[in-house]
């Protein structure tokens, strides 16, 4: 087994289970891991290989029992649903370099291939298990139930293959201790609670009896057994890289998983590379729940948002925008449709494209140019601030951005805007431009070049946040291709005069394209 070394950046997603269709927890996860994908190009000089993986979960009990319900076959059933949240995936400009599906044939070779390591250093044995295989909770009443289905807990008693998972706790304990390796941080300290809870039960089950459960992989030589679901969906994780004949990239530097997979990811997920002796993630990045109007989303409430609604309502940039503004990684987050399409009209149409319009209309800029640097900047308070800001936004945004916090990067571009444009405000361009004096046409063409300068700035920014609407507008400022990352960031460039790439239905395009929503808010 060899592993290339070669400048990359690997993220992944959790697989999602395919008993139901896609729902907004699901995008978001996604659009996290392509919005931090996407930074690493901006940020770099030199774009670095992204590996981004992403797929689905398609074996278990649950699959074969809404298989059975939908009258069809377990794969014809996964086929259907993988195949929405390919779709979802592309509809979002989510920009996965790898799709996996647990029932692909080398991911199948992947999974019985780590039992068999597992097996030689004798980190599995066949044992008993006791217990109730499904998640629960307690009603409102005490008693105990499914989570899933609020049925009676079933108590099963069973022979299992064992996992050896005492041998690791202490070395799990110490990594996240000393490595902190999940952000936000408050989780670190959960993981060590369940893993203290863990301790308890000593090793874990990783197989079910084959008569109880046919859809998923077999154990090697043994037909009566099949791989518990969690083991083979978290080798997803390496077979996406070519294990175990090439690994193309590893560790991962970033993996994205939602809050209740915790368990998995911080305890078991660690366990398995540690008996494999390979190295751990360099960091695992965790969300919270999507409420909706302060609530949980449930399907006997019927408040589950659809992502293809969304995309109807808001279009794809408008959605990417709302999640990344609204989302707060240390807590749940909460989609209000009213405050979605306030954010859309006040801040992607009345401040960016607005500004757009301002200096690119034909009563202040009618040869519609990007001039060069004026020679003399006069200094004004006015001038001078915008500057300064323009000066300190790189820093603020990629701090807020290397930190997985996008709404703190996203409003800090948007203060830019705000004050851009009551920087267009004060100075009164449409009056500048009727006048004959030289002076106010130097101040004219001073603020045409820091407008379009804020702007092109800003746009470089948001490109991981709204890739669509960036590309468009650091098109029409005609900006090099080679010239949208972090370090092109800097203010009061010099080029030569240029004609920007705009006509007039362009520019009224843009505009409404930002103003995406109806404006009853």
């Amino acid at each position: 087994m060899t592993i290339s070394r070669a400048a990359s950046y690997f993220i992944s997603t959790p697989i999602y289970y395919v008993n139901s269709k896609p729902h907004i927890g699901h995008l978001y996860s996604s659009l996290l891991a392509d919005t931090i994908a996407r930074w690493q190009i901006v940020k770099h000089r030199t774009t670095p290989r992204i590996i981004l993986s992403t797929g689905t979960d398609e074996h278990g009990l649950k699959i074969e029992r809404a298989a059975i319900t939908a009258q069809i076959s377990p794969l014809e059933f996964c086929n259907q649903v993988s195949e929405k949240f390919r779709k979802m995936f592309d509809q979002f400009s989510i920009k996965y370099t790898n799709y996996i599906r647990t029932t692909d044939k080398n991911h199948c070779q992947a999974v019985q291939y780590v039992w068999q390591e597992l097996l030689k250093q004798n980190l599995i044995y066949k044992g008993s298990y006791e217990g109730c295989k499904d998640q629960v909770v307690k009603d409102e009443s005490g008693q105990t139930i499914i989570k899933e289905s609020n049925r009676p807990v079933e108590w099963t008693k069973e022979k299992n293959y064992m996992f050896k998972l005492n041998q690791f706790y202490e070395r799990i304990e110490q990594w996240i201790q000393d490595k902190n390796p999940l952000y936000p941080i408050k989780y670190n300290k959960l993981a060590l609670i369940q893993l203290h809870e863990l301790k308890k039960q000593g090793d874990i089950s990783i197989s079910r009896e084959a008569k109880r459960l046919s859809w998923g992989i077999q154990v090697p030589n043994d037909s009566s057994q099949i791989i518990y679901v969690w083991i083979d969906a978290l080798i997803n994780y390496l077979t996406v890289i070519g294990y175990p004949d090439h690994i193309s990239h590893w560790p991962p530097n970033c993996q994205i998983i939602g809050k209740e997979i915790l368990r998995f990811h911080a305890i078991y997920w660690p366990a398995l590379l540690m008996g494999l002796n390979l190295e751990l993630p360099q960091q695992l990045v965790v969300h919270g729940h999507w409420l909706k109007d302060d609530k949980k989303m449930s399907k006997s409430v019927g408040n589950v948002i659809d992502p293809f609604d969304l995309l109807s309502k808001l279009q794809c940039d408008g959605v990417r925008y709302c999640l990344l503004r609204e989302d707060i990684l240390s807590q749940d987050a909460n989609f209000n449709e009213y405050k979605m399409k306030k954010y859309l009209n006040a801040e992607l149409a009345n401040t960016l494209g607005n500004l757009l319009n301002r200096v690119t209309s034909l009563s202040i800029n009618p040869s519609c140019i990007y001039p060069s640097r004026p020679s003399s900047m006069f200094s004004s308070s006015s001038t001078t601030d915008i500057i300064n800001q323009c000066i300190n936004l790189p820093l603020r945004v990629k701090t807020a951005y290397d930190s997985y916090e996008f709404y703190h990067g996203i409003i800090a571009i948007m203060d830019v805007l705000r004050a851009c444009n009551t920087y267009v405000q004060h100075e009164q361009p449409w009056l500048l431009a009727k006048s004959t004096l030289e002076y106010d046409q130097q101040r004219l063409q001073i603020l045409i070049y820091l407008t379009l300068e804020c702007l092109r700035i800003c746009g470089i920014l948001l490109q991981p946040i709204v890739p669509s609407i960036s590309k468009q507008l650091l098109d029409i400022l005609d900006i090099d291709l080679n010239k949208r990352t972090l370090h092109d960031c800097h203010i009061l460039i010099e080029h030569n005069e240029k004609k920007l790439n705009i006509m007039k239905n362009e520019r009224i395009s843009l505009y409404q394209r930002l103003s995406i929503v109806e404006n009853d808010v």
